[in-house]
């Protein structure tokens, strides 16, 4: 038996570094964004290797930074450790990385959701993505719960005339 939840502008499925980041961009633009995930408890996991940085992950990360997001910050407050990678190389290898504490990197973003006007953090398995005329219009999840999407055609003429 499914209901319905809320109605939401978008869902975001998944808690990991880039719902994260896509969950707040949303918000911040004032859209109503659900972000649904598994577990509130492994939000921001970081299950094998607790760096940020390097020289691919760390130039997402600078990326990320300069859009206004938050994983950068977030590793900032919880580092352990810093280390600047491929010195021995010339300076355009140079890359910092540093180490988090695992679960307070997850306290920390966990808390930038909770907090964050227009996000609701919810617990669920998504089961189900709803659509509608050929544009999505929800998420069901396992409990029957449904986020409705504000449904967009599928079909977006562009500013330009364009259609896309």
């Amino acid at each position: 038996m499914r209901f319905l939840a809320d109605t939401v502008d978008l869902c975001v499925i998944g808690a990991g570094h880039a719902g994260i980041e896509a969950a707040l961009a949303a918000a911040r633009l004032s859209c109503k964004v659900a972000l649904i995930t598994l577990n509130l408890d492994s939000v921001g996991n970081m299950p094998c290797n607790p760096c940020i940085g390097g020289t691919a992950k760390g130039q997402l990360v600078r990326e990320i930074d300069a859009l206004g997001g938050e994983m950068g910050k977030a590793a900032d407050e919880t580092t352990l450790q810093f280390r600047m990678l491929g010195r021995g190389k010339g300076p355009a290898l140079h890359s910092p990385r540093v180490q988090s504490d695992r679960r307070r990197y997850q306290e920390t973003m966990k808390r930038r959701l909770e907090r964050q006007e227009n996000l609701l953090l919810r617990q669920g398995e998504a089961v189900e993505i709803l659509t509608e005329e050929g544009a999505v219009s929800g998420v069901a999840l396992r409990t029957g719960a449904v986020f409705a999407c504000r449904i967009r055609s599928a079909r977006t003429t562009m500013s330009n005339g364009f259609e896309r």
